[in-house]
C-alpha cells in the first residue's frame, strides 16, 4: 500500500472535518484533497514521471500538505527543505537529488528562475505560475516504493540524503499512532518544521488518523502559540529541548490552563532532566512522553511510557511496536544489561539507504540493521539510556565524558536557560570540556560562578575549562544545538579564559 492511499481513506471518510488550521483559514479534509487534485493537475501538464522528485521550498502550511499528497499520488518523491536555506544550498540540493521540479511557496522572495539555471529542473511552480524549463540528460531513477528524501541537518557536516520508502513511513506512522493512542477527536500544535522527521511524522499520524493540524510558524512570541493552543483545543503538543525551554522561560505559562490537552511529547535530542522536571510541574496532569529516534528510522525507535518516567528517570523508553534495539560493543559483540556500546535498530521503518551514497549506506546498514551512531545501554527489561553520540563523547585524559551530564549539571543553575557543552582539542588531554550557556531572561551569572557551581557538582575531570555566556545557542532550523559552531565559540572563549589566568 502507498502512503497517499491510506491518507486517502482519512479523507474519504471525514470530508467535512477541519484538517488544517492555518493563520485564519481552516481547510476542511474535502478542501486538502481538492488543493492536492487541482496541484496534481498542474504537474501532470509538465514532463513529470513516475519517479521523479520534487522538491519543496515551503514553510508548514495547508499548502505544504496538499503538495506533499499531490506529488506522492503523482507517483513522485518528495524532498523538503526549509523555507530558510538560501538559494544556493536549494540549487545544490536539487542537482543532488536529480529533481525536475521545485515549488516553492509565495513569502520565499529572495531567488529568481535563473537562480536554477545550473540544474536539470523542468518546471517551478509559484502558486498558479507555472515556469516550464528547458532541460538536458537522463533523470536519475531512485529504488522501488521510494516516497521521501528528508536531509538531514549536518550538523556535523554535508547533509545526507535519508531515503524513505512507503512501507518505511506507514510502518512508523501506525507504531506511532498505537502508543500516543491517537484517534480522529485529536489535534496537534504543529511548530516543528514538516521538512524534518519529527515534524514530518507529527503531519502523517493526524493525516492518517483524521485529526486537526494546527500551524503557528512563528515562535518569536511564545504567549501567541499558547492562545492559539488555548483557542482551538489542541490535545497535543510536539517539541524539542528547547521548543520547552523557551515555553518555560519566555511566556507565561503559569497563568495558562489547557483542559482539551492531553499528552506532550518530546524527541530530536536530549531532554536535560532539570528541563524534564520543571516542564512536568507545568503540566502536571497531562501525559508526557520523551521519545528517541533518527530520520533513518522514518523519525521513531524508542518511547518512555508516561507511567515509567519517575521509575525509568533518564531513559528514553522501549523500542515502539515493530522496531528491535541490540547495544552492541566495541568488540562487536552483543552488551549485557547495563553495558554501554552502540545503539543498532532494525524494523519496518529503517530506512532504504542515503541517495547516492553507497558507501555510508554500506557503513550505517548492516545486515538490515541501522547502526545509530548513539551510544547507550540496556537494563534487563529492555529501557534504553542513551549516553550521547560516538562522535560527540569527550575524550579527556584516560576519560571518556558525555557532555549530556554537564550540561544537565549547568541547568540545574537557577541562572541557566540552555547550556551546549563541546571537547576542544589539547596536546596533553586530547580534549579539554568547555561550555555554552545562555542565561534566563533576567538574569546574568558570571562564568566565574557557573565553574564554581559545576566544581560543586562534578569529579574534577569533568568539569568545564571555560564557559561562555551568550543570546542564544546556535542551532539549525530543526532546533539542534549546532555543536561545530559551538567549538567555534568556545576557542575564542577558552582562549581568553587561558590569556586572563597567564
Amino acid at each position: 500500500m502507498r502512503l497517499e492511499d491510506v491518507v486517502s481513506q482519512s479523507m474519504a471518510r471525514w470530508p467535512g472535518r477541519i484538517a488544517v488550521v492555518h493563520k485564519d483559514r481552516s481547510w476542511t479534509y474535502a478542501e486538502l484533497e481538492a488543493h492536492a487534485a487541482s496541484l496534481k493537475k498542474k504537474i501532470g501538464e509538465t514532463e513529470f514521471s513516475e519517479g521523479d522528485r520534487i522538491l519543496l521550498w515551503m514553510e508548514n502550511s495547508a499548502e505544504y500538505i496538499a503538495a506533499y499528497l499531490a506529488i506522492l499520488g503523482l507517483g513522485g518523491v518528495v524532498v523538503s527543505l526549509h523555507p530558510q536555506v538560501p538559494v544556493s544550498e536549494v540549487s545544490r540540493t536539487i542537482r543532488h537529488v536529480g529533481a525536475t521540479g521545485l515549488i516553492v511557496s509565495s513569502s520565499i522572495k529572495q531567488w529568481t528562475a535563473g537562480d536554477f539555471d545550473s540544474t536539470d529542473l523542468r518546471f517551478i511552480l509559484k502558486e498558479d505560475e507555472l515556469i516550464r524549463r528547458t532541460h538536458s540528460g537522463p533523470v536519475m531513477r531512485g529504488p522501488a516504493d521510494l516516497a521521501q528524501v528528508i536531509y538531514t541537518s549536518g550538523s556535523t557536516g554535508q547533509p545526507k540524503g535519508v531515503m524513505l520508502s512507503h512501507r518505511n513511513l506507514i510502518a512508523n506512522t501506525r507504531s506511532i499512532l498505537s502508543y500516543l493512542c491517537l484517534n480522529e477527536n485529536d489535534s496537534i500544535m504543529a511548530i516543528l518544521p514538516f521538512v524534518y522527521a519529527y515534524g514530518n511524522s507529527v503531519m502523517l499520524t493526524h493525516l492518517m488518523t483524521g485529526g486537526k493540524i494546527v500551524i503557528e510558524n512563528s515562535f518569536v512570541y511564545p504567549n501567541l502559540i499558547l492562545d492559539r493552543m488555548l483557542k482551538e483545543g489542541v490535545t497535543g503538543l510536539s517539541g524539542v529541548a528547547s521548543t520547552y525551554a523557551l515555553l518555560l522561560n519566555q511566556s507565561n505559562l503559569k497563568s495558562y490552563s489547557f483542559p482539551m490537552l492531553r499528552y506532550l511529547t518530546h524527541a530530536g535530542g536530549p531532554m536535560p532532566s532539570e528541563l524534564l522536571r520543571r516542564l512536568r510541574s507545568s503540566f502536571s496532569d497531562k501525559r508526557m512522553y520523551v521519545m528517541y529516534g533518527q530520520t533513518e528510522a522514518a523519525a521513531r525507535l524508542t518511547y518512555l511510557p508516561p507511567e515509567v518516567l519517575d521509575l525509568k528517570s533518564g531513559s528514553v523508553g522501549r523500542a515502539i511496536p515493530g522496531v528491535s534495539i541490540k547495544v552492541v560493543t566495541e568488540e562487536g559483540g552483543i552488551a549485557r544489561a547495563g553495558e554501554v556500546g552502540e545503539v543498532y535498530a532494525t524494523g519496518e521503518n529503517i530506512m532504504q539507504g542515503y541517495w547516492q551514497d553507497p558507501q555510508s549506506t554500506a557503513k550505517f546498514l548492516e545486515g538490515g540493521w541501522l547502526r545509530t551512531g548513539d551510544m547507550g545501554r540496556l537494563d534487563e527489561e529492555g529501557y534504553l539510556t542513551l549516553i550521547g553520540r560516538n562522535s560527540e563523547m569527550i575524550k579527556s585524559g584516560a576519560y571518556r565524558i558525555s557532555p549530556t551530564e554537564i550540561e544537565e549539571v549547568l541547568l540545574q543553575h537557577p541562572g541557566v536557560q540552555e547550556a551546549g557543552v563541546v571537547g576542544l582539542e589539547n596536546p596533553i588531554l586530547g580534549e579539554v570540556i568547555c561550555a555554552v550557556v545562555t542565561p534566563n531572561q533576567g538574569q546574568l551569572p558570571t562564568d566565574q560562578e557557573l565553574l564554581a557551581h559545576c566544581a560543586q557538582r562534578l569529579a574534577p575531570y569533568k568539569r568545564p575549562k571555560s564557559i561562555c555566556l551568550v543570546a542564544a545557542l546556535p542551532k539549525s532550523p530543526s532546533g539542534k544545538v549546532l555543536r561545530q559552531e559551538l567549538r567555534e565559540i568556545s576557542r575564542a572563549s577558552f582562549r581568553t579564559a587561558v590569556r586572563t589566568t597567564r
